[in-house]
């Protein structure tokens, strides 16, 4: 849609129009064409200038500028384009928006604010470009385009100091739209490459809060809120084709959800809420990758890293498949998976825990759970089809272990407190199983060959069980009271 604008006479191509009230004003406009149309007003703004060029057939421009030191320089190049600036009580603000081709439309607006800027370029067909700022101190908003049929808005609303907003795309039918509030000090960059990519951000009642999306490739989507965050931090990188991605953070500060992703058609969702100093860090690189987490709490710390196909985090309460999250304070976990159709269920509750898990081959599958206080687990799975099951309910238990070849089974049940559990399988079909309550048990269970079964049952004080298996079809039992 153009902007219907007050017409001025074909005749009257060079001249002051409209209100001209400020001392030192010069408005310049040129035009070459048919169906040109142009508009401009300044009131008692010393120095302030306005230019409008328009070449081509059906143009329409129009600015406003009111008791500021003020500049709008508008260009166009091309038939049907829109352009439209204002700017009201603004000091050393400058609105620039050129644009070349056909079909193109641009919106700036700047309103009670000192040393603004808006920047706005479009090269190509059917672009659109709002910007708009308003009572904002020392803010700027710089946009971009190149290609046909784009789309970007920009908003920075009703208060901050010192924020920026800026929007770069390269390609055809990308999106890119950045709001900020309430906001000092924040951030906002959108660079986009490709074709059909889509980007949304938010930022609301925050203090030196930044979001940063870099999407690279074809119909990457990103969508990133932060609400009522101080020092907050999101940021998504994409490169590949149908790749998602989502950080949401609600109310919290000094939060951090960074999600970068390489290859095609994988997913990563962040949810942080009510959270205060918690960190979620994801990196996927090859295809169908799959991940959910959320925090809720404070001093989380999440760190997932996944490299090859269909791999899969379970780690968000808000996931109905296989639900999880950290929750509490003080959580740490570090998931690692490289191969294929991996998959890891965490959850966490309680102070302190810590998971470090790490997936190497196909279909390995952990669920681990972590209640109350201090409890650990380091494990590692490498081969096919390996199955974790690991489940710390006390304080300070302590679970290490690994799993190398295909089939094997490793089923932890820790009660109590300070419980120490070691496992350890090379071979295929091996099953292993430590159940340990009340305080201060240690089990070790060491199994090599193929198809060996070691259960371990220990429901008292300061008791020790050692099982070593080598070869095949071994059988062990113990159980401790």
């Amino acid at each position: 849609m153009l902007f219907k604008l007050t017409p001025v006479a074909a005749a009257v191509l060079v001249m002051l129009t409209g209100h001209a009230m400020a001392a030192n004003s010069l408005s310049t406009q040129y035009q070459n064409g048919t169906g040109n149309t142009a508009d401009v007003q300044q009131i008692t703004a010393a120095q302030a200038s306005v230019q409008q060029v328009q070449i081509g057939d059906g143009n329409d421009t129009a600015a406003f500028q009111q008791d500021t030191n003020s500049q709008i320089d508008q260009l166009q190049n091309g038939n049907q384009n829109g352009a439209y600036g204002e700017q009201l009580q603004e000091v050393a603000s400058k609105i620039t928006q050129r644009q070349a081709d056909q079909r193109n439309n641009t919106h700036a607006s700047q309103s009670l604010g000192s040393g603004n800027r808006i920047t706005t370029q479009q090269s190509g067909n059917n672009n659109m470009v709002f910007a708009y700022q308003d009572s904002q101190i020392g803010s700027t908003i710089t946009t971009d385009q190149a290609g046909s049929a784009n789309d970007i808005a920009a908003e920075q609303l009703f208060g901050g100091s010192n924020n920026s907003a800026q929007i770069t795309q390269r390609g055809d039918g990308n999106q890119g739209y950045s709001e900020q509030v309430s906001h000092f000090n924040g951030q906002i960059q959108i660079n986009q490459n490709g074709e059909g990519n889509y980007a949304y951000t938010d930022q609301r009642n925050g203090l030196g809060g930044s979001i940063t999306v870099d999407q690279l490739g074809q119909y990457n989507t990103v969508q990133m809120f932060q609400d009522a965050q101080t020092n907050s931090h999101s940021s998504v990188n994409q490169t590949g084709t149908f790749n998602e991605g989502i950080v949401d953070q609600y109310q919290g500060a000094n939060n951090m959800g960074a999600i970068i992703q390489w290859g095609d058609r994988n997913a990563a969702s962040v949810t942080q809420y009510f959270v205060t100093s918690s960190t979620t860090n994801v990196s996927q690189n090859g295809q169908d990758n799959l991940h959910y987490s959320s925090q809720d709490g404070t001093g989380h710390n999440l760190t997932a890293v996944a490299t090859g196909s269909g791999n899969k985090v379970y780690a968000s309460d808000y996931e109905n498949t296989k639900p999880g999250g950290q929750f509490g304070s003080g959580q740490t976990a570090f998931l690692n998976q490289n191969g294929q159709q991996n998959s890891i269920n965490l959850t966490q509750k309680g102070v302190g825990n810590l998971s470090n898990l790490k997936q190497d081959g196909a279909r390995n599958d952990a669920k681990v759970t972590q209640n109350d206080n201090y409890n650990e687990l380091y494990f590692e799975q490498n081969g096919s089809d390996n199955i974790l099951i690991a489940d710390q309910r006390g304080d300070g238990n302590y679970a290490t272990g690994n799993s190398f070849g295909n089939g094997n089974t490793t089923d932890i049940t820790q009660s109590g407190s300070d419980n120490r559990s070691y496992t350890y399988q090379d071979g295929d079909a091996n099953i292993a199983t430590v159940k340990q309550a009340d305080s201060y048990n240690t089990a070790y269970v060491s199994q090599t060959g193929n198809g060996n079964t070691a259960n371990v049952n220990q429901s008292a004080t300061n008791q020790a069980a050692s099982v070593t298996q080598v070869g095949s079809a071994n059988v062990a039992s113990v159980r401790q009271q």
